[in-house]
């Protein structure tokens, strides 16, 4: 599996040691690089990541100002080689082997998300009640809004073929919050195939969310990109590069078990087109 990771990072001092240490034990046997994208970062985090990189070649720096964690994976996602490009958040809340799922479910797919909302979904480390309403009200709201038929679009771990990257990279508009909610619409607009992906997801201390303010934020955001893409809708250029491998999928079907890596929790394809 040739894959490469881009962990967007601001100011995580506290929690990129952990994520780093982790990712690498746990991912030693495959050929896989960690873009380390770092937004701005005022405190010791290069400095850590700087120290890994010296251990292990696997680890890159990427440094950048002020572009949000959707720009600083966007201006990574133009360094990524491997055929498959996955990003996750830097608190390491999606454990490696959840990822290393991912990213065998997107090999024979065009996009794999992880997806917290999926009834078959584990989070063994219970989150406060407004963060949790917070999440269930946007997620809903981001279904109504842009017609989506995702569980989950905000899970900070997602995994994609390069070559969709490429289609879908001059297409992109948000730099914020809703880089995910923009990714899933023109990857879906462009008939890829998106896969939904249950999985294991730890909440970790130090979330710097406010749900009051953020929450604002979110909906004017997604107010903003609901606009753009109603003045200038994508179009499909091309048909997906694995539609002669997968069969048509109604609107919620059951994935084939050999996209999982662990069979023992289900995935669910959502209908790209």
């Amino acid at each position: 599996m040739h894959l490469d990771v881009i962990i967007p990072a601001h100011d995580e001092e506290h929690r990129i040691d952990r994520t780093l240490t982790a990712y690498r034990s746990i991912c030693s046997g495959h050929d896989i690089r960690f873009m380390v994208a770092l937004d701005n970062c005022r405190d010791r985090t290069a400095e850590i990541v700087r120290g890994h990189a010296a251990e292990d070649p696997r680890v890159e720096l990427h440094e950048y100002r002020r572009l949000g964690k959707g720009g600083v994976i966007m201006e990574t996602f133009r360094r990524a080689t491997a055929e498959l490009v996955g990003f996750v958040d830097a608190d390491c809340a999606t454990p490696p082997t959840e990822l290393l799922r991912l990213a065998e479910a997107a090999a024979q797919a065009d996009v794999a998300i992880a997806s917290r909302w999926h009834p078959a979904a584990i989070l063994p480390a219970p989150r406060p009640l407004s963060r949790r309403l917070a999440s269930a009200a946007f997620a809903f709201w981001v279904r109504q809004l842009f017609d989506l038929p995702y569980r989950d679009t905000q899970c900070g771990a997602k995994v994609l073929r390069r070559e969709v990257i490429e289609a879908v990279l001059p297409l992109l508009s948000s730099r914020d919050f809703l880089f995910d909610v923009d990714l899933l619409l023109v990857a879906r607009a462009l008939d890829y195939r998106i896969v939904e992906v249950p999985t294991i997801w730890i909440d970790r201390e130090g979330s710097r969310l406010r749900v009051v303010h953020d929450s604002k934020r979110m909906v004017a955001s997604s107010l903003r990109l609901w606009a753009h893409h109603l003045a200038a809708p994508v179009a499909p250029a091309v048909p997906s590069p694995m539609a002669d491998r997968l069969p048509a999928a109604s609107h919620v079907s059951m994935l084939p078990t050999d996209l999982v890596l662990a069979p023992a929790v289900p995935a669910t394809v959502q209908d790209s087109r």
